[in-house]
């Protein structure tokens, strides 16, 4: 049985750490994450029958490991330079192939939905709502060079509002989950810095001002349940035809609130839905 670390003790780690953990396949050492507010806390799983730490991943360094698996869908190439760079560790010992697919799959749907809306001169710009620490942003700036992309968020975490409506792995993870970022360092890793407009701030309150803005591409990443329904109901109607509104972790068996939320839209507006083939994501589109 192989001793494994994973990094991120997010959602996505946290499901990773359930399947090992009903599989029986692995020994979980522990969690490790780089936001510091989660170092010191605890996480029941397997039926809450084994305690797993969260430490910091300078612990990595005094551990006798097989592997380091990433639990995160967030700054994949990030990780894993930093496991190599700081701690010395061998590409083989770095495990994507939890997320890897999945990641790769929603990037390929970006671009070639990009695609489409250059042949076809779709007009409208495009925006997302939990941008967190830019990585997916990252792939909107550069597959629309030419669009004024919009970004929404707090850049303090959850708000504490939302969650207390959502379900219990988001209770869990607190107000503070996803507050690990800034706007300096989604900007910095921006390839069209012009064209971004932060909107920082709760939404759908930080909407204001752009009633009469059209889209062709929105990405809904709030991970809650309020947010989710409130982005399906004020961007859907500022849609052009053909646009899509993506919405990831519908399809997560963690972040509960976001597939309430689109059925909830869904049977209010009568909109078209398909899964995009990242086990996550569902698009919206705008007939």
């Amino acid at each position: 049985m192989a001793r494994v670390i994973i990094f991120g003790a997010g959602n996505c780690g946290r499901l990773i750490a359930e399947k090992i953990l009903v599989h029986k396949q692995d020994k979980i050492l522990f969690f490790v994450d780089n936001d510091s507010n989660k170092h010191g806390k605890t996480y029941w799983g397997g039926g809450k029958n084994i305690l797993l730490e969260i430490k910091s991943p300078l612990e990595i360094r005094n551990t006798d490991f097989d592997s380091v698996i990433l639990g995160t869908f967030t700054g994949l190439d990030e990780l894993k330079a930093q496991l190599q760079e700081e701690f010395n560790i061998p590409t083989q010992k770095i495990d994507s192939s939890y997320i890897k697919q999945s990641v790769l799959a929603r990037i390929s749907f970006l671009e070639d939905f990009a695609s489409i809306c250059k042949e076809k001169n779709l007009q409208g710009e495009i925006a997302e709502v939990g941008v967190y620490r830019g990585d997916f942003a990252h792939h909107m700036n550069a597959f629309f060079p030419h669009k004024k992309l919009y970004l929404f968020d707090t850049f303090e975490g959850f708000n504490g509002l939302d969650v207390q409506k959502d379900g219990h792995m988001s209770k869990e993870l607190g107000e503070k989950h996803f507050a690990n970022t800034s706007v300096e360092l989604v900007l910095s890793k921006m390839p069209h810095k012009e064209q971004c407009v932060i909107k920082q701030g709760w939404f759908p309150q930080s909407t204001k001002g752009l009633m009469e803005e059209k889209f062709c591409f929105v990405n809904l990443d709030a991970d809650l349940y309020e947010p989710i329904l409130e982005g399906l109901r004020f961007f859907y109607p500022r849609m052009v035809q053909g646009g899509v509104i993506l919405v990831h972790e519908y399809f997560s068996q963690g972040y509960i609130g976001v597939k309430k939320a689109v059925l909830e839209f869904l049977q209010e507006s009568n909109a078209m839905s398909l899964p995009i083939g990242d086990s996550l994501s569902i698009a919206i589109l705008k007939r």
